[in-house]
């Protein structure tokens, strides 16, 4: 290929008046204006305009001349190596003539040397062929051992003693790291024992299928979350609210900004432990998140800015339940603050209003709590009535 001086014609003692000399010549003969359709002479103003736009700028030019310096004196090592190992090979052939003549004696030391070699690849092959037997009889042996443990692992799966099946699995895999067949039969299992756990979970034999997803549970990883999902599911409906919690609490360390798992936590603490202290803890968190994310879509003025129906359900949910906690835990002034973010959520929605229109009575709000109750009425909660019989005249 060219190198850009000879592009232009050029030799690389050229100065800039005969670069920019050459380059004129050639960009009026092989202008596309001047050759309409040419695409070679297209591709050659191109070329052109690349050379002249290295070699007329004195920076690139100088490293540009080092490089092709540096390929010049590589070349002129390469040419010197050729030709040292012409030389070297000429004088062995010379040795060669003057040492080995081919007489009887030449004859006979060749084929002395041709019956040494055979001996020898014979003996070499016959302890190739022993070799290669003892190793396929040690291969199959050890087959047959590893089908034999398999073996065990399905009885003892089959028989519904999974944690002693992947106990062994896992034992054999840890002796014989290199068997693939112990890795893709713990994989197998996994996958049978949560087709099982799933079967019993859409039967609602709730019981069962959580025994199964602890299970897996204990022997995938990392654990997947949808197995924590179900185990979570499955203790809730067995009235195990503690051990659901637990398995909600391992999926929010994996999925820390999960708004619905933030939500779930919260309640279950409020409305199943009662233990509004720590609903609230999660309800706070919930409403540093609501913060940040509309901050990241709105800014920092996202309050005065945000278009309600565009804001998820869960927000919603997480003020009214964190106002609904806060009434419990006397945090009056609170209590009013969040109802005021469900309310701007949610204005149709009945409820925020009702809880307000109690923390507004502990605070002896009594005109705001009836105005609230009003709307609470007018919106369908039906204890609002009630509220207003006792507070409002």
């Amino acid at each position: 290929m060219n190198n850009h001086y000879q592009i232009l014609g050029l030799t690389q003692a050229a100065d800039a008046a005969q670069i920019r000399a050459a380059y004129k010549r050639l960009a009026m003969t092989y202008h596309p204006d001047h050759n309409p359709g040419n695409r070679t002479a297209e591709e050659r103003f191109k070329e052109i305009n690349e050379a002249y736009h290295i070699l007329s700028d004195p920076l690139k030019k100088s490293r540009y001349d080092s490089l092709l310096n540096y390929a010049f004196d590589e070349q002129q090592r390469a040419d010197y190596r050729r030709e040292e190992n012409k030389r070297k090979y000429y004088r062995w052939q010379q040795a060669q003539r003057k040492y080995y003549v081919i007489d009887r004696e030449y004859f006979k030391i060749q084929a002395l040397a041709f019956l040494v070699f055979t001996v020898i690849a014979g003996f070499c092959f016959a302890l190739l062929h022993t070799a290669n037997y003892m190793m396929e009889e040690r291969r199959l042996e050890h087959n047959l051992a590893t089908s034999r443990s398999l073996r065990q692992v399905d009885t003892l799966f089959a028989t519904g003693r999974f944690d002693d099946a992947f106990s062994l699995i896992q034992t054999l895999g840890e002796q014989d790291p290199l068997e693939y067949r112990f890795h893709y039969a713990q994989d197998s299992l996994l996958t049978a024992l949560k087709v099982m756990a799933d079967e019993r979970f859409a039967n609602q034999e709730f019981s069962d299928a959580v025994a199964q997803y602890l299970v897996l549970k204990k022997h995938e990883d990392p654990v997947r979350t949808e197995t924590l999902r179900q185990i979570s599911i499955c203790e809730f409906y067995l009235g195990n609210y503690k051990e659901s919690l637990l398995a909600m609490k391992h999926l929010h360390n994996q999925d820390p900004r999960n708004l619905q798992l933030v939500y779930e936590i919260g309640s279950l603490y409020l409305e199943k432990l009662e233990d509004p202290h720590e609903a609230l803890h999660y309800f706070t968190l919930g409403k540093k998140l609501f913060g940040e994310n509309l901050t990241e879509v709105y800014g920092p003025s996202y309050q005065l800015v945000m278009d309600p129906t565009e804001v998820p359900d869960i927000y919603f949910h997480i003020f009214l339940n964190r106002g609904r906690t806060n009434l419990v835990l006397e945090n009056y002034e609170e209590a009013l603050k969040d109802c005021d973010l469900a309310i701007a959520l949610r204005p149709g929605q009945g409820t925020p209003y009702a809880i307000r229109a109690l923390a507004a009575v502990r605070l002896k709000y009594f005109d705001r709590a009836c105005t609230d109750l009003a709307q609470a009425q007018s919106l369908g909660v039906t204890e609002a009535e009630v509220l207003r019989r006792k507070y409002c005249r």
